[in-house]
């Protein structure tokens, strides 16, 4: 498929999407999504987890816009009390939250959720554009890939997530990724039939549903974290003008353009995401800045705010182009919206274009229109959104627990997820406090049937075969390569932390 043609079909697309329902549905997406980001503890994961079961009653091209609305307003979102508040509403927004904060007590509060706002939109255009871009190449390249290859890629997912998730100890994050993977081997052999792991309990024979695991981790440990370790903060009051600098983005242009960069690339790492993606592009902007701007940095500097945001934003775009084309999600928000297709019936890889024609485009589409709408809607949002950071923790969090039960249970309308649930968000605070991250453990469970039955496929197709017909089969051998340096790097960054 050439780029002319994805063009072209993403052109066709904008018909079907813009109905009013899926308009309806996209402005209440980036709402929600918003207002969620915006507000401490709440993270752009639990959000999409939580409203999986919501999504799966909705049209297919319907549930798409707005669980992409929620996937991109989340993200946005957590820019709102981090310039207000000094409390980043999601991780991607720390950087923000150094300069915006600054900022705000200047009485400039107004103008930062400005530009914030408009860095966002662009960043968000640009991820959508690289997706569009680099979607035609990565087509080609999956006809040449087989099961050995998508065995080595999934198994390199949960390494790189392990290694790039795991702040003091790289060991740990692998083991958080052998955990995922243990737990995804739960229920019915999928080539032989043979229960694994089920001890004669019912509902296991069908595994460990990924999205009441998800929910548990995400979702009821971390209200359970919020309510136990963090304490209330006092809010600042909102400027009542929220206004958009044209000459700051002018003058910036440069540093939008490698921000978004940054951003789309890092997104499409497996589990690298937008906090890591907003840091770094933080990180080289705050290098390349001259020694004038380079002391405003921490004291309210408008380059860094445009670096985090538009990194953070595009990273949206970036982290689905793995998932649409190799079936790998680029985050765990990815992970959530990959599981919520499935429930639509829709399985992302490969043959995404030959079982669904035309649902890539419509994506595109999609996120093409989020992005211009966010704009929009940050501003009439943002005042509602600082409105609820104002509700205690302790009156807020509590509400959010049904929601919890009810998104675990509505996966698969079984009580069992609800236990798997529980369970999963006790074990993610005690894994949370022993300095394990969490995002390898869903992208283990996420990746593990890919690993498992292609591994045993490949088994099977290559059993006449030598030992080197296998080795070097020339993506496979990349892969290969691929993940003995991502060995070699995790285990030298262990010794230095050491």
């Amino acid at each position: 498929m050439e780029t002319f043609q994805i063009l072209s079909g993403t052109a066709k697309a904008f018909p079907t999407l813009l109905t009013i329902d899926n308009l309806l549905y996209a402005v209440i997406g980036l709402s929600v999504g918003i207002t969620w980001g915006a507000i401490p503890a709440l993270s752009s994961t639990m959000a999409m987890a939580l409203l999986i079961g919501f999504s799966a009653a909705l049209e297919q091209h319907t549930a798409i816009i707005f669980l992409l609305a929620i996937y991109s307003g989340s993200v946005y979102g957590g820019s709102i009390s981090a310039i207000c508040t000094n409390i980043p509403g999601t991780p991607a927004a720390a950087c923000t939250a150094l300069e915006g904060y600054p900022l705000f007590r200047k009485g400039e509060g107004g103008r930062a959720l400005g530009i914030s706002i408009a860095a966002s939109t662009i960043g968000n255009l640009f991820g959508a554009l690289i997706l569009i871009l680099f979607t035609p190449f990565l087509l080609k390249l999956v006809l040449h890939v087989g099961a050995w290859e998508i065995s080595l890629l999934g198994l390199w997912g949960v390494m790189i997530s392990g290694s790039v998730t795991s702040q003091d100890s790289v060991a740990k994050g692998w083991l958080s990724g052998l955990i995922g993977l243990a737990l995804s081997f739960v229920g019915m052999d999928a080539i032989t039939g043979t229960p694994r792991f089920t001890y004669e309990i019912g509902f296991l024979y069908g595994g460990l549903n990924f999205v009441a695991i998800l929910i548990g981790v995400f979702g009821f440990a971390e209200i359970a974290r919020g309510l136990l370790m963090e304490n209330d903060a006092d809010v600042p009051p909102l400027e009542n003008r929220v206004t958009i600098s044209m000459t700051t983005l002018v003058k910036n242009w440069v540093n939008i353009l490698r921000s978004s960069s940054i951003g789309a690339i890092i997104g499409a790492i497996p589990a690298a995401g937008a906090d890591i993606a907003a840091f770094f592009s933080y990180s080289v902007s705050k290098r390349s800045a001259s020694s004038s701007e380079r002391e405003l940095f921490g004291k309210g500097s408008y380059r860094g705010i445009i670096a985090a945001e538009s990194a953070n934003n595009s990273s949206v775009g970036g982290s689905l182009l793995p998932l649409l084309v190799l079936g790998i999600p680029g985050s765990t928000v990815a992970a959530a919206f990959m599981g919520a297709m499935n429930l639509q019936g829709i399985h992302m890889g490969p043959m995404i274009q030959i079982s669904h024609p035309g649902l890539l485009e419509f994506i595109f589409a999609s996120l093409i229109t989020i992005s211009i709408l966010m704009g929009i809607i940050a501003l009439a949002v943002g005042k509602v959104a600082i409105a609820l950071l104002s509700v205690p923790r302790t009156v807020l969090l509590p509400c959010i627990l049904p929601i919890c039960v009810m998104g675990a249970f509505a996966a698969q309308n079984t009580v069992g997820d609800i236990y798997v649930m529980l369970i999963a968000g006790i074990a993610g605070i005690g894994l949370v406090a022993s300095g394990f991250p969490l995002a390898p453990i869903i992208m283990g469970v996420i990746l593990g049937p890919l690993v498992d039955l292609n591994f045993r496929r490949a088994m099977i197709i290559f059993q006449d075969a030598t030992f080197f017909d296998v080795l070097f089969r020339p993506i496979g051998l990349t892969l290969i390569l691929i993940i003995l340096v991502t060995l070699v790097t995790g285990l030298r960054r262990q010794i230095k932390i050491s």
